[in-house]
């Protein structure tokens, strides 16, 4: 994620890789799927408004997801972006 900063320099991203660490057990809060608000889809730094929004008009015209995959049927959702954000989504609070 640090290579996705504008302007960070690479070898900026060096000396912070040596310096710092996530640690193993670390697990990223979850978005709940099925409940989640454009506002709150929206929050997340990799889900723009235009995406909260379809997201939410998929889950009104088709119900809940029934497994995380259901996201790459929007359009604006690609197998690059899936891989992404997936860490982040939960179907479950």
């Amino acid at each position: 994620q640090l290579q996705e900063v504008y302007g960070l320099d690479s070898a900026v991203i060096n000396r912070l890789e040596k310096k710092y660490f996530v640690n193993p057990d670390f697990k990223p809060r979850k978005i709940v799927l099925n409940q989640a608000t454009e506002k709150e889809l929206s929050r997340h730094p990799y889900i723009k408004y235009p995406l909260a929004k379809a997201i939410t008009i998929y889950r009104f015209q088709h119900g809940n997801f029934n497994a995380l995959e259901d996201v790459k049927k929007i359009a604006l959702v690609d197998e690059t972006f899936y891989t992404k954000i997936l860490p982040y989504l939960s179907l479950n609070p």
